[in-house]
């Protein structure tokens, strides 16, 4: 075992510091349905299920004897429970921040779970990894090695409340969120659970961000990463993602701006279109290839009344309505958890899951608490 000690941020106010870096890791071969020979062109399974990144990225399977679940089998009722499952898990043993919040994750999760959700879009790369690992989750030491592939990073005493990037290996697309006196985060988001990686803004504040952080020159394809600059202040901001993460894995520049071009396997198309709906869920055309993510499958109707970012079509599966889920997360019951995501309303029993009780935190977010060793 090696340990070593390392400051991630210190201009004022340090944020996290790396404490121990343990080698957890381990691989497990194993051949899902859509790697198949049989499967190859199933739309529903996209060109690349199974395949991870060159970067450091979580373990396919938590434990040597589980293997990774194959999602193209799964209903979606399946994916449902399952996606609950998986971020009830990660928000008792990390911390709810940002997308990695019960409401937010479980739409994402099933995204990833249900393979008819967005067929030509199915996470690869590091995130695919990461949600493989998180599919067959039962501990917290498991969830640990999922989301913090250079060790576990505890933050340091702060004063108040601060963010910061991991800084190690596949750990600096981690954001923590420190708060008070040394030991585990308060909060953790992975940020590959949207496409994302991680950027200090300052010595006190990160956030999930595109692949130009902070620095952002213009909105195009960097490599394999849509850029998309807004202001921020007297600096720019990249809100875009990496396609790296998504269906065909490249960056593709259209009318729209730069988009996540869809698995070799998704319908051709005539005519270049942004998103537009229909009864099922949002659909648009890009260099003659039709991306689509089904909205109805995971909870959610499709508004495209606002407009969406091109790379990221999920975004259209929204509930604007008067029905919308807006207010603060809450516990309904010591044992019930309720979460507010995209609108929707997702609700979870943590006892049934193994999970501690229902905890409502300072930022308003709720979270199942760890099970007792």
């Amino acid at each position: 075992m090696k340990s070593s000690t390392r400051v991630i941020s210190a201009v004022g106010v340090a944020c996290v510091a790396l404490v121990a870096c343990v080698d957890l890791f381990h691989s497990t071969d194993f051949t899902t349905l859509c790697e198949s020979a049989a499967a190859q062109g199933n739309p529903a399974c996209g060109s690349n299920t199974n395949t991870t990144s060159d970067a450091a990225a979580p373990s396919e399977a938590a434990d040597a004897g589980r293997t990774r679940p194959d999602f193209c089998l799964w209903t979606a009722e399946q994916a449902r429970t399952e996606a609950s499952r998986a971020c009830a898990w990660l928000g008792a043993c990390e911390g709810p921040l940002g997308e990695s919040a019960f409401g937010p994750c479980v739409v994402r999760a099933q995204l990833a779970f249900n393979c008819n959700a967005a067929p030509s879009l199915r996470p690869t790369g590091a995130a695919n990894a990461l949600w493989g690992c998180l599919a067959t989750v039962a501990t917290c030491g498991e969830v640990d090695r999922c989301v913090f592939p250079g060790g576990v990073q505890p933050c340091i005493a702060v004063a108040g409340t601060s963010s910061a990037c991991g800084d190690v290996g596949g750990n600096v697309a981690v954001r923590l969120e420190c708060s008070g006196p040394a030991g585990r985060a308060a909060g953790v988001e992975p940020c590959i659970l949207s496409g994302k990686t991680c950027s200090a803004e300052n010595a006190s504040t990160a956030t999930c961000s595109g692949a130009k952080g902070f620095i952002c020159g213009a909105s195009e394809c960097s490599g394999t990463s849509a850029v998309d600059c807004t202001a921020a202040g007297i600096r720019t901001f990249d809100r875009g993602i990496d396609c790296a993460n998504f269906g065909g894995g490249v960056c593709l520049r259209a009318d729209g701006g730069s988009v996540c071009a869809p698995s070799p396997t998704a319908p051709t198309c005539a005519t270049e279109s942004g998103p537009t709906c229909d009864d099922a869920g949002a659909t648009t055309c890009s260099n003659s290839r039709e991306s689509r993510v089904n909205c109805n499958a995971i909870g959610l109707p499709c508004d495209v009344t606002k407009p969406i970012a091109p790379y990221d079509l999920s975004a259209a599966c929204v509930n604007r309505t008067a029905g919308a889920c807006n207010v603060a997360d809450a516990c309904l019951s010591e044992t019930q958890l309720k979460s507010c995501g995209r609108g929707g309303t997702f609700t979870v029993d943590c006892i049934a899951l193994g999970l501690g009780k229902c905890k409502l935190g300072s930022s308003g977010r709720a979270s199942c608490t760890a099970p007792n060793p």
